[in-house]
């Protein structure tokens, strides 16, 4: 007994000195949380072109829908972004200067956007309704209007995903002045992507878990970037319309893209650990048309509602063809196409303006709305042989009329309205511009149904 109460005593003395060390030494201490290693899915598009609707090899924007949607059902935590050029490349959006685009991108869901280059296509003032319509925000850093005042709605977003900061930057490409028609676009900025980035990621970085940058750079420029800015923990890429599966990876940056129209969308899944602020886990692919799942119906109900405006239009055989024909063939065939109606002594249309291919088979006004989306108008310029080859060497491969040429002579060049409006922009009187005040796709269009392709 004697011996039982010693050893309560001395215990009790124990747990006493314990509780009063704690109450002295550990009182106002606080042991840290424990760090969570949290999942997260991002489905990401880019360079989608107003394909709204499923043809060929283009998944349509109900079907991506309904991918987006599963991914919701099935993970707690999924974001959904574009990279830009969401609008310019079908009758819908020409026709109605982009705006059903983003009408279909809000039931969608998105959650944030970017600007491409073709949202600058029917001049920058257009982007606000754009802004105004969209439900997600539309991001761009260093595009600047004449006043200074940034294009976009912000360059910068964060958004909070259930346990999970994640910081969004914009950027487009600062050749965007080359690419965009002059007209309704005079006196805008476009500041170096690297400096601006880099100056995004120093004010976000610490304050983020996870730091996307939705890039409008093209992939090898993205892959410039993230070797340039440390700090960025994926980039979400566009413009260059090229397929990366899987995801590459400079440094501790992830760079992805998907492709162009719908024809894939990206998949990523990441682990972010939300106290060291880094990607620990990491994995991506891209799911073509054909895997993913049937069409979302509200979405197909608004999607056939726009579709509807223009099908008198431009679903209409005007001939056949017996093969595909690429999109330097269609390059050639527009050229002598507008040459012929110009009478001029050169047809010049640029590859980069020549959006789709003209398929086996039928041919509808559609296919060529389809590689003529801008509304561009016919022009013939009188200009200087030499100063037509300074236009020329902007073609990504040489141009076949090149070694026609003679620096000396002065030519006459049919060609559409947005070459027209740059050679007078780089160029000025030196170059004479006549605006034929017809459509490029309509001369295209009435030429085939008379003449055929063959």
């Amino acid at each position: 007994m004697t011996s039982g109460r010693l050893f309560l005593i001395r215990d009790g003395l124990h747990a006493l000195c314990l509780a009063t060390f704690c109450s002295l030494y550990l009182g106002t201490f606080s042991f840290p949380a424990i760090a969570e290693e949290l999942e997260l899915v991002i489905v990401h598009t880019n360079d989608f072109h107003g394909h709204i609707k499923e043809e060929k090899n283009y998944a349509g924007a109900a079907r991506i829908s309904a991918f987006v949607l599963q991914q919701r059902e099935r993970h707690p935590r999924v974001i959904f972004l574009d990279a830009g050029d969401a609008i310019s490349g079908t009758p819908v959006s020409t026709m109605f200067k982009g705006l059903p685009i983003f009408e279909v991108m809000n039931l969608m869901n998105y959650d944030v956007g970017l600007l491409g280059n073709h949202e600058f296509d029917h001049g920058y003032k257009e982007i606000m309704k754009f802004r105004e319509t969209a439900n997600h925000p539309l991001l761009a850093s260093n595009a600047l209007d004449p006043r200074g005042n940034l294009i976009a709605d912000m360059a910068n977003y964060v958004l909070e995903v259930k346990g999970i900061t994640v910081g969004f930057i914009g950027v487009i490409t600062e050749k965007t002045p080359r690419m965009i028609t002059p007209l309704g676009n005079a006196g805008l900025t476009f500041l170096d992507p690297v400096m601006v980035v880099k100056e995004e990621v120093r004010k976000m970085r610490a304050d983020v878990d996870l730091l996307v940058l939705l890039s409008h750079l093209g992939h090898k420029e993205d892959q410039d970037l993230a070797d340039a800015v440390p700090g960025i923990d994926l980039i979400i890429g566009g413009h260059s319309h090229t397929y990366v599966n899987p995801p590459v990876k400079i440094g501790s940056t992830y760079v992805a893209q998907a492709h162009r129209y719908g024809t894939q969308v990206g998949l990523l899944q990441l682990t972010v650990d939300t106290d060291k602020n880094s990607v620990v886990g990491f994995s991506g692919r891209l799911i073509p048309a054909a895997k993913l799942p049937a069409p979302d119906p509200a979405v197909l109900n608004r999607v056939n509602f726009f579709e509807e405006q223009v099908e008198h239009l431009v679903d209409m055989e005007i001939t056949r063809s017996s093969r595909k024909i690429s999109p330097n063939e269609v390059q050639g065939i527009f050229e002598k196409i507008l040459s012929d109606t110009a009478k001029a002594d050169f047809g010049y249309y640029n590859i980069g303006g020549i959006r789709d291919t003209i398929p086996a088979g039928p041919v509808t006004a559609r296919h060529i709305w389809n590689i003529e989306p801008f509304s561009n108008t016919l022009v013939t310029i009188k200009i200087k042989g030499s100063d037509y080859l300074k236009l020329l060497n902007r073609e990504r491969e040489s141009h076949p009329s090149s070694t026609s040429i003679s620096a000396d002579k002065t030519y006459i060049v049919a060609t559409n309205s947005f070459i027209g409006a740059h050679a007078v922009k780089a160029f000025g009187n030196a170059v004479q511009m006549n605006d034929l005040g017809v459509l490029v796709r309509d001369v295209v269009i009435e030429n085939i149904k008379r003449n055929g392709l063959e």
